[in-house]
């Protein structure tokens, strides 16, 4: 949600994982640091640089919602695996959950790579099953193509501030609000070829999440909690699966939310602390590796932080954005200031949370903050 792009031609996606430019290696667990699972550990700003980070600090406290910025509620720092700096605006602490709004797309794309992982998906390149009835152009469109945002689906989140004539808010919160899969299948036809364009949109995530829970409908699963969980039934409800196959191995107390017909809100709608998010960042910068166990699939976060090969894409991904021209750093995104900004190079992991107006101005002094944060760290 950062800049005026819709509609954005691109090449069909590659095969599974594939990535296409050489990136910067992801930084395994220093030896010696513990995993966050049951709580952060604690280290130190870097010396040399302590007083510059503590004043790029400063300056995100001081704002107010109507300041270039907007209003910082928390921010987290993870340097080389250990929590380095923290710091929250007067309401808020360690223990506040704060609304993801579209950190969940990332969040999502994640549970994507954990069905792939368990087995319950077997191709990401294959349709994506349960969402749109057999002979919909639509039920051809694939995983990939869903969390990539390449679906071709006519469909408008950005075009217009007038709520009525907004896709997003009419899906949200006006005739949508209800059924949100019901209000896609009705509202939004197939415009573009699947694969040739891109175009930002919470729908195709509320699709993915609706897909998921499908799957996990049609399939037996089994905890990775721990050797001693037993394979859950196939009814397990979304909530819990969620929580056993992601938020609880990496020791997060994170809350999705449904709407009224059942439905996960994967592309807007996760609570949790700035320190939870901060373990979800942590997941990417490891490689889908938590304490030994490989939770996300062998190459699935440099697919992640990859451009769709073959096209002119070069600032998405799956389910994160990417920066091209300015480093290694690829990140989540969220409506009104929230970010979870991760750079390989710099082992680094920054979190901030906010309420910020939406525009391109204020997106821009985030960006130029979060990468001044980064360029303080060796």
């Amino acid at each position: 949600m950062l800049r005026n792009i819709f509609l954005i031609c691109l090449a069909c996606i590659a095969a599974p994982f594939a990535v296409a430019q050489a990136l910067v290696p992801l930084p395994a667990q220093p030896d010696g640091v513990a995993w966050p699972s049951a709580g952060w550990e604690s280290g130190a700003l870097p010396a040399e640089h302590a007083g510059e980070i503590q004043e790029l600090l400063d300056i995100a406290m001081v704002g107010g919602r109507g300041d270039l910025g907007g209003e910082t509620h928390a921010v987290v720092i993870v340097h080389k695996g250990r929590l380095v700096a923290e710091v929250y605006r007067d309401g808020f602490d360690a223990g506040t959950r704060h609304m993801s709004w579209s950190l969940a797309k990332s969040v999502t794309s994640a549970l994507v790579g954990r069905a792939v992982q368990l087995g319950l998906v077997d191709d990401i390149d294959a349709p994506m099953p349960g969402v749109f009835s057999e002979g919909d152009p639509r039920a051809a469109i694939t995983w990939r193509q869903w969390i990539t945002m390449t679906d071709g689906l006519e469909y408008h989140e950005f075009e217009s501030d007038i709520l009525e004539a907004n896709d997003v808010a009419q899906m949200m919160y006006g005739a949508g609000q209800f059924d949100v899969i019901g209000y896609i299948r009705d509202s939004f036809p197939l415009k573009y070829a699947p694969g040739t364009r891109w175009n930002y949109s919470t729908a195709s995530f509320s699709l993915v999440g609706r897909a998921l829970q499908n799957v996990i409908g049609a399939n037996s699963w089994c905890s990775t909690a721990s050797a001693e969980d037993s394979c859950k039934p196939a009814d397990a409800p979304m909530a819990a699966w969620i929580d056993q196959v992601l938020f609880k191995p990496l020791g997060m107390d994170a809350q999705p939310e449904f709407d009224l017909s059942g439905t996960y809100l994967g592309g807007s709608h996760v609570w949790a602390t700035a320190r939870d998010y901060a373990k979800f960042g942590l997941l990417y910068l490891r490689d889908g590796i938590w304490d030994g166990e490989r939770l996300l699939p062998e190459g699935w976060v440099d697919m992640t932080r990859t451009p769709p090969p073959g096209g002119p894409v070069d600032f998405y991904g799956a389910g994160f954005w990417l920066l091209p021209g300015e480093g290694d750093a690829f990140y989540a995104q969220g409506h009104e200031g929230q970010t979870i900004f991760i750079v390989p190079s710099r082992d680094l992991i920054v979190v901030r949370l906010a309420l910020m107006e939406e525009n391109d101005a204020n997106w821009e002094a985030d960006l130029q903050w979060n990468l001044a944060l980064a360029r303080a760290f060796p």
